[in-house]
């Protein structure tokens, strides 16, 4: 699909008001307000925002291989797929460790949920080490061509610029006293530097 396409369908699916929109560069840019609503209905420390996951299926309708990565314990009624995560008791599809995913065939998935710790304090409170982002990205390679991984975060991470694409960069803020989030979608290109959809 082509990222005019998928704002149309964020549009038409979630009936919020247009906030996507295509720059002069090719990118998608724009800013996400969520609102007051609190609740993340896993209960889970840092949980996705409600609505989040409903807005990220309805810009990737086309995507049905979708891997949640730093997954804890996320809605899959929302947006169904595997999961990742270090710790056993949440009972991920893969225990793994995102920086080197060695257990998961990436190659198997077309859209990737990205939502690591954001800081040392967060990464305490979930009883792990800071992540190195870059070494996640540099997992994340083994992806196909045209997988997108959606990357929601205070830091851009680094990346090649040889192996993904920066397609979109959204802005995300909850309300009030809430930190301000950036969701980054990635395009894993392959050697011709293209990275249409399979």
């Amino acid at each position: 699909m082509e990222w005019q396409q998928r704002i149309s369908n964020y549009a038409e699916a979630t009936g919020f008001p247009q906030s996507l929109f295509v720059a002069a560069d090719g990118r998608v840019v724009g800013t996400w307000i969520m609102g007051n609503d609190y609740r993340v209905k896993t209960g889970y420390y840092g949980g996705y925002p409600a609505g989040y996951l409903r807005r990220i299926r309805a810009l990737f309708p086309d995507k049905c291989r979708v891997l949640h990565l730093f997954s804890g314990r996320v809605d899959l009624a929302a947006l169904p797929g595997d999961t990742v995560d270090l710790n056993a008791a949440l009972a991920p599809t893969y225990v793994d460790d995102a920086q080197t995913l060695t257990g998961v065939p990436l190659d198997r998935y077309d859209l990737v949920l990205a939502d690591p710790p954001y800081s040392v304090e967060d990464a305490e409170r979930y009883q792990t080490t800071m992540i190195k982002r870059n070494l996640v990205m540099r997992a994340l390679r083994r992806l196909s061509p045209g997988a997108h991984v959606v990357w929601l975060d205070q830091v851009l991470p680094m990346y090649r610029k040889d192996s993904f694409g920066l397609d979109a960069v959204i802005g995300m803020v909850k309300s009030t006293n809430h930190r301000f989030r950036v969701i980054t979608v990635f395009r894993r290109i392959g050697l011709d530097g293209r990275g249409d959809s399979p």
